[in-house]
């Protein structure tokens, strides 16, 4: 593939400008692509249009001269971020969320959005009825079955400031985007604070929400409440603080305590030794812990994209989308 023309320079340019640099522009286009495309007036216009597409970026910025490149991003979005997080500096991964999105929902399955989402009470003791606690599977099992696709989001440009969540609708139905690179144990929060906002109401055709850091100390009305939400799912108390008693545990104490306590309690072990890292100052601890009891099982971004990959059909899918989903779920 090479950049000899001037309209494809151009059009590199356009997309370098909104933070696509080239080697990531070229990582998603189609195996057929040719540069040459855009030589003509009707070829840039349709090259514009796969890019526009591929990248979330309105095609007539691109092939139009002069024009400033503008990103399509997911409607009313609202970002939910610290003071030191520049706006702007989270648009491309939500852009490349949108993008996804759009695959994902071509192939999903179309379920008739519910009057209301049961609360977390009543979603706990749903999903409690035959388990021993509520894991991250469960959730997403649950997220999947009404209709809402949960969507790991890793293939990024290298510079690319990314978000924890993301919730938001398109095409009238209701979208969870996550990015977490942990492979136990974290999902799990993030996915029930993103429920959170859907099942609360902060989700709407006009309203999106982004959580580039979501945080326990968050002073923000809807945070608090997604995060209350996800408590109450998970450990039955919206104010959770798990500090057990004694003296400072090691990693092999910690996992002994929390797999006990989840048994009593009905509370994944994982997220028992998360709320004790936090709460304690003592994340190491805590994060060896989760590694001895998760030894040898699937990490939650496999368990997300195995879950996600059986409730599509592919036959809705070209050739070019099928290499755009796998190429983003290779990372």
């Amino acid at each position: 593939m090479t950049v000899e023309n001037s309209h494809m320079k151009s059009l590199y340019k356009k997309l370098q400008t909104v933070g696509y640099n080239q080697k990531y522009v070229q990582s998603l286009l189609p195996d057929w692509w040719d540069d040459e495309i855009a030589e003509t007036p009707a070829g840039l216009q349709q090259a514009s249009l796969i890019l526009g597409q591929t990248f979330s970026v309105r095609a007539e910025t691109l092939w139009t001269k002069g024009a400033e490149p503008a990103l399509n991003l997911p409607q009313g979005i609202r970002f939910k971020h610290r003071e030191n997080v520049v706006a702007d500096d989270l648009s491309v991964a939500c852009a490349v969320a949108r993008s996804l999105a759009r695959i994902v929902l071509k192939a999903f399955p179309v379920k008739p959005k519910p009057v209301f989402y049961p609360d977390a009470s009543a979603l706990r003791k749903q999903l409690l009825a035959d388990k021993k606690w509520i894991s991250f599977h469960d959730i997403l099992q649950h997220c999947l079955d009404s209709g809402i696709p949960v969507i790991h989001l890793q293939h990024l440009p290298n510079n690319a400031k990314k978000m924890d969540g993301l919730a938001f609708e398109q095409s009238g139905r209701p979208v969870i985007v996550l990015t977490q690179k942990h492979q136990h144990g974290y999902m799990l929060f993030d996915l029930a604070h993103e429920l959170g906002h859907i099942t609360l109401g902060h989700v709407s055709a006009e309203h999106s929400v982004i959580d580039q850091k979501i945080d326990a100390e968050a002073d923000d009305e809807d945070e608090r409440a997604a995060n209350r939400f996800a408590l109450e799912l998970l450990t039955g108390d919206p104010e959770c603080k798990i500090v057990p008693a004694g003296r400072n545990l090691n990693a092999n104490e910690l996992a002994n305590v929390v797999e006990r306590f989840g048994e009593k309690h009905k509370i994944d072990p994982l997220h028992i030794a998360l709320n004790y890292g936090h709460n304690q100052k003592r994340w190491p601890v805590a994060n060896l812990a989760i590694k001895q009891i998760t030894q040898n099982t699937p990490t939650d971004q496999e368990i997300l994209h195995k879950a996600l990959l059986q409730f599509l059909n592919f036959d809705e899918l070209n050739e070019d989308d099928l290499a755009l989903l796998h190429t983003h779920l290779k990372g």
